[in-house]
């Protein structure tokens, strides 16, 4: 189905062993890239499969407890690194030509970070990277002469949609981002209380790791999209809109000064975002399925209850007010969502704790990764507490 030769490209996965980074292998297989580096956090045994068949030159385990458990290839030396500061030196002496970063949470900072200074093509699909250091790393990339490629789907949807117009950010009127509405849509604040975790990890389209999961039933992972979409695209906190379009055929639209949409459709794949951050600016011969609109027939938008899901509204405040704000954003709800899936907390709570950790945290004008972590230390302190008293 390939119609190229990628053999020659070298490909190094951040996060080789989660949802994301098990798609990009398989569009890694596809294309038939050469895979230089794969990095996990503590399945040894996944990692150890994926080092069999794509025999990289080295692999890494963030989690040095989990080494044991790794098994080297039979027909290859692969080299084995340990911890999160090896992790880092692997890639900033990676001879690599694209990194698709697909460590998950505020763990992933650190690697986007170094890969950001490569000065080659990085695939970002880590959100917390961005919502709290997106300048920094936009700064890095444009300083070491690398490119950056939005993998979440929405935000891949919007990066093809300005191509149209060669990028040109001075004729947008708005960004428009579709939103599944979650397994929810349609309930009330009331019915938000009696949700169980196994009802809020059914997402209705998208496979995805548990948090994520609970980030988009209760729309928390759409506000934290607002702010990448921000961050990416230099746009300001208002000219971002979201939609509710169940179908999830759309992924995003572009709205110009002229009133023009353009849209970006296709099915709900993360492998189409994937495979287009590996072979852009050129489009290849996909394994994903390609749309059927007839089949589809209806497309529904719908406007977000932002007082059901009042977290919508928080993540727009928490970019309005800058600084670390995102920073104690993410935190708080990690720790909400963590408290959640542990049976402290209802469903419903998860937003309390979250807006009054950003009420009661300090704010720090000054962005740096020293400050983004003294804040996410802080909220997280403001938060458990928080629940403690609930």
């Amino acid at each position: 189905m390939i119609d190229k030769d990628y053999s020659k490209l070298k490909v190094a996965v951040l996060g080789s062993t989660g949802s994301i980074g098990t798609q990009a292998l398989d569009v890694i297989r596809e294309l038939g890239c050469k895979v230089v580096f794969l990095s996990a956090k503590s399945n040894a045994e996944l990692l150890s499969r994926q080092t069999e068949e794509f025999l990289p030159d080295a692999v890494c385990l963030t989690d040095p407890e989990k080494s044991d458990d790794f098994l080297f290839p039979r027909n290859r030396k692969t080299e084995l690194f340990l911890g999160e500061e090896a992790h880092v030196k692997c890639i900033s002496s990676l001879d690599v030509d694209v990194i698709i970063h697909a460590v998950s949470g505020l763990s992933g900072i650190p690697s986007a970070l170094e890969a950001s200074k490569k000065g080659v093509r990085l695939a970002v699909a880590n959100k917390e990277a961005i919502i709290t250091l997106g300048d920094v790393i936009l700064d890095n990339i444009r300083k070491y002469g690398g490119v950056l490629i939005p993998v979440d789907s929405e935000h891949s949807a919007i990066f093809q949609c300005l191509l149209t117009n060669r990028g040109d950010r001075s004729q947008i009127k708005k960004l428009i981002l579709t939103a599944s509405g979650g397994p929810f849509f349609g309930y009330t604040s009331e019915m938000l209380s009696n949700v169980t975790p196994a009802m809020a990890l059914a997402h209705p389209t998208w496979k995805m790791g548990p948090k994520i999961t609970v980030d988009s039933s209760t729309l928390m992972n759409k506000g934290f999209e607002i702010i990448e979409a921000v961050r990416l695209f230099d746009v300001d906190e208002s000219a971002v809109e979201v939609v509710v379009h169940r179908q999830s055929i759309i992924h995003s639209m572009v709205e110009y000064i002229d009133s023009t949409v353009i849209a970006q459709l296709g099915s709900p794949d993360m492998r189409a975002p994937i495979l287009y951050s590996l072979t852009y600016p050129e489009r290849v011969g996909s394994p994903v399925a390609p749309l059927d609109l007839i089949g589809i027939s209806k497309l529904t938008f719908d406007k977000p209850d932002y007082n059901v899901f009042p977290l919508l509204n928080t993540a727009r405040r928490s970019i309005r007010e800058g600084g670390v704000a995102p920073a104690t954003l993410i935190s708080a709800d990690e720790v909400a969502v963590s408290s959640f899936l542990d049976g402290n907390i209802t469903f419903d709570k998860i937003p309390v704790v979250v807006e009054k950790t950003l009420d009661k945290a300090s704010n720090v004008n000054t962005v740096s990764v020293e400050n983004v972590f003294s804040a996410v230390c802080e909220a997280e302190k403001i938060a458990k507490k928080i629940i403690a008293e609930l």
